[in-house]
């Protein structure tokens, strides 16, 4: 019987063996088949020298490379010869002070996988020699270049990744991209002295992550882009001296990140954001002179993050955050010198972070506020110059940390908040009248 046994242990083993050898075998004659019209890795050329990456790509007949492309030579090269049946680049596209006037080198290129990028190329006006391009994947890069005019030559495509145009002086339209309906990123534009508008985006309904304008003088407002209709990421304007108005967003109607508007001086109000219903972050806006109120922003219920408002010389009223009821994070107002209460705010019930109001020489009071009830972080009121009483604050009913009164020369009255129920310690000193909370919760509170 254990011989037996012995056998078929023996036998077992055998063919366990044998089966895992075979199988072994069996994947050791797997081979891997290369495509003979894919280039192997990057293509760089730097100057007319060492173009024998660009032999190698010609003798090979390949159409596609598999890396990216860099040309970055100011040598007369005849990109035309090696790239004459070139369809598709699985990186990305960098031309880099080539003296070419214009791109019909890559007249057979379909496909960029990556980012086409153009910079201080001293001949280009735009992109007239792309014939077929129909697909960039990510980025559109135009970088100081500075005969670069539009972006002719781009009929072919109808979506990107982001579109970056930052530093060229004579550049004046985005015509030629107007077939692009879809942006997956962001929409970033810098010192464009002479952009006015965004004519040849008109088609454009989605733009994936920020819409970011700075630092083109001549721009006026968003002309080109009425038919924008979502921004997943951030509106960022700043240093936009005539801009003047947002209303060709109009059709935005979707919840967005932030708005972040800095030093925009002609801008009045935010008239065309009508339309946005929530803030999943920030709302910052700093350093607009002629700013009077937030006229525009009347659908949203809740801000998610930060708000700020700072150096709005002008400004007179919180109309337009009407229909807010809840800041989740902090609300900070300084040097806003146009304020005397703070009318505009209808139903405002909490403020999830810290409110801060400093330095705002015309405040008086704080009437207009009196919807707001909780406060979860600080209540920091400082050096206001005019300020004379609390009164407005009279339904704030819970502060939940601490308050910090100080350097307010004309404060004389807190009654306002004497039945507010306050979790920290008062801070109350270099004011007009400087009671202790105790007095003022048991009636002391005026001068």
């Amino acid at each position: 019987m254990r011989k037996n046994n012995l056998f078929f242990i023996v036998l077992f083993l055998a063919l366990f063996c044998g089966f895992f050898s075979c199988k072994k075998s069996s994947s050791d004659t797997v081979t891997t088949v290369t495509d003979p019209t894919v280039f192997s890795g990057s293509i760089n050329i730097y100057s007319s020298g060492n173009d024998t990456t660009l032999q190698r790509f010609l003798a090979g007949n390949f159409s596609t490379v598999s890396g990216s492309i860099l040309l970055a030579s100011s040598d007369p090269i005849d990109y035309k010869k090696y790239f004459a049946k070139l369809v598709m680049v699985k990186g990305s596209v960098t031309l880099y002070k080539i003296p070419n006037k214009d791109l019909s080198f890559f007249s057979t290129l379909r496909s960029i996988a990556g980012s086409l990028q153009v910079s201080a190329c001293p001949e280009l006006t735009n992109f007239n020699g792309l014939a077929t391009l129909d697909t960039i994947s990510s980025a559109l890069v135009i970088d100081r270049n500075p005969k670069f005019v539009n972006c002719n030559g781009l009929e072919q495509l109808v979506s990107i990744g982001s579109v970056n145009a930052n530093g060229n002086p004579v550049f004046v339209s985005f015509s030629g991209l107007q077939n692009v309906t879809t942006m997956t990123g962001s929409l970033n534009v810098q010192q464009n002295p002479l952009l006015q508008s965004f004519i040849g985006l008109t088609a454009v309904t989605s733009i994936g992550g920020n819409l970011s304008i700075s630092d083109n003088p001549n721009m006026t407002g968003f002309t080109g882009l009425a038919n924008l209709q979502e921004i997943r990421g951030n509106i960022v304007l700043n240093s936009m001296p005539n801009l003047t108005s947002l209303s060709n967003l109009i059709s935005v109607n979707d919840t967005m990140n932030s708005i972040s508007v800095t030093s925009c001086n002609k801008l009045i109000n935010f008239q065309g954001l009508n339309n946005i219903p929530c803030l999943k972050g920030d709302l910052s806006v700093v350093s607009c002179s002629s700013l009077q109120d937030l006229t525009g922003l009347g659908k949203i219920d809740t801000i998610r993050g930060v708000v700020e408002l700072s150096k709005l010389d002008n400004f007179n009223s919180f109309n337009g955050l009407n229909g807010v009821r809840y800041m989740r994070k902090d609300f900070r107002i300084s040097e806003c010198n146009g304020l005397v209460g703070m009318p505009g705010f209808a139903l405002l019930d909490s403020i999830g972070g810290d409110f801060v109001v400093q330095n705002n020489d015309r405040l008086i009071n704080f009437s207009g506020f009196t919807k707001a009830r909780t406060i979860r972080g600080k209540m920091q009121i400082l050096e206001n110059a005019s300020l004379k009483s609390l009164d407005g604050l009279d339904n704030l009913k819970i502060a939940r940390n601490t308050m910090d009164i100080y350097y307010n020369d004309n404060l004389t009255s807190y009654c306002a908040i004497k039945t507010m129920s306050l979790a920290g310690y008062a801070y109350i000193s270099q004011n007009k009248f400087n009671p202790t909370w105790t007095q003022i919760v048991t009636g002391k509170c005026s001068q």
